[in-house]
């Protein structure tokens, strides 16, 4: 019986080990773990308003002025979504599937056609928006511990900058793939079929250089995310010390996180509208793809207007995005944390 007990024993010793093994993660993968579930669920949520704002963005109003119309340009998008469905649907109806049953009965309803149209281009925000948070909050995290300064906000700013610009230099191309593929239906002639065949097309008709567009606007949304995380940290200390806790609860990193978004989105916006401007520029000669000649042509056409396209469709998405980004960001990265410690003897 003795014996029994010690293998018995030993067995638990090394179950315990294995489990050990399983939970400790290091500060590195805790934070990208945490990044990556913020970048997905945010996405997920958010991608039919964020399809809706670049159409805006890349919006001119027409002859009629409908778009001089308050929410005229929105209902268009709209209209067009919904045609777009109905047509698809009514292609569907016509021709024999060659898929599977489930998919053939879901082709059935008109309802599945405009989820699909809603979530066109879902596969490369998906992975531009996993890809950049994880990255983001990674090499957030590395920087502030490299960076030191006398300062907080000095080193809460500088740490989001340089991790904001190495991010978009490395996830810029697949930007420039979504923001073509959303603002475009699937039925238009011209529009990328999938991501392999938007990169076949660029590299074929405007070289390798052309998935680096938009660049230079990119780096002022890059500082609309220093701004937003600089924001977002010194409110999160100041709530902390002032409730005595390190761990807010889900109302408080809502509050937080909406707040800090809207005060940097509304200093920052215009960037982005010209950065999809330049991003969708295809066929078009190089004169015509500068800073200079989308500032121009958005100037002469709506005036300052112009610039804040898609705005109330991005507050819509981004506050929500943003909550959703950080509670999921927060809630994992304690719960990692949380498992760590009650693993640790």
């Amino acid at each position: 019986m003795a014996e029994t007990k010690v293998i018995g024993g030993s067995q638990d010793v090394q179950s315990n080990n294995l489990q050990k093994s399983r939970i400790s993660l290091s500060r590195r993968q805790t934070e990208l773990i945490a990044g990556l579930s913020a970048g997905f669920s945010t996405t997920v949520v958010t991608h039919p308003l964020d399809l809706i704002k670049i159409r805006l963005q890349l919006s001119i109003a027409d002859i009629n002025g409908a778009n001089n119309k308050r929410f005229g340009s929105i209902l268009g998008i709209l209209n067009k979504i919904n045609e777009d469905a109905v047509a698809n649907y009514n292609k569907a109806r016509l021709k024999p599937q060659q898929t599977r049953r489930g998919l053939e009965a879901l082709n059935n309803y008109k309802s599945t056609h405009l989820v699909r149209q809603f979530y066109r281009g879902i596969t490369p925000n998906l992975v531009g928006n996993i890809s950049a948070w994880g990255l983001y909050f990674t090499l957030y995290a590395e920087f502030k511990s490299m960076i030191t300064t006398g300062s907080s906000t000095i080193n809460y700013f500088s740490s989001s900058t340089l991790a904001g610009i190495s991010t978009s230099l490395l996830t810029n191309p697949l930007w420039v793939l979504k923001t073509r593929i959303l603002a475009s239906s699937r039925n238009d002639s011209k529009a990328y079929k999938s991501i392999t065949d938007g990169v076949i097309s660029i590299l074929r008709k405007e070289g390798i250089l052309s998935f680096w567009r938009g660049t230079i606007p990119s780096m002022f949304s890059v500082f609309q995310g220093s701004l937003q995380f600089t924001f977002y940290d010194n409110f999160k200390n100041y709530t902390q010390k002032r409730y005595e806790t390190d761990q807010l609860t889900t109302a408080q990193y809502i509050y937080i996180s909406a707040t800090s978004k809207i005060f940097s989105m509304s200093i920052m916006y215009p960037s982005q509208v010209v950065r999809s401007i330049l991003q969708n520029y295809e066929g078009k000669s190089k004169d015509e793809r500068t800073i200079r000649s989308a500032v121009k042509h958005l100037w002469s056409k709506e005036g300052i207007r112009g610039f804040y396209k898609g705005i109330s469709a991005n507050i819509l998405r981004v506050v929500p995005a943003t909550c959703i980004t950080f509670v999921v960001y927060e809630s994992v990265k304690n719960r990692l944390t949380q498992l760590e410690k009650e693993e640790t003897p």
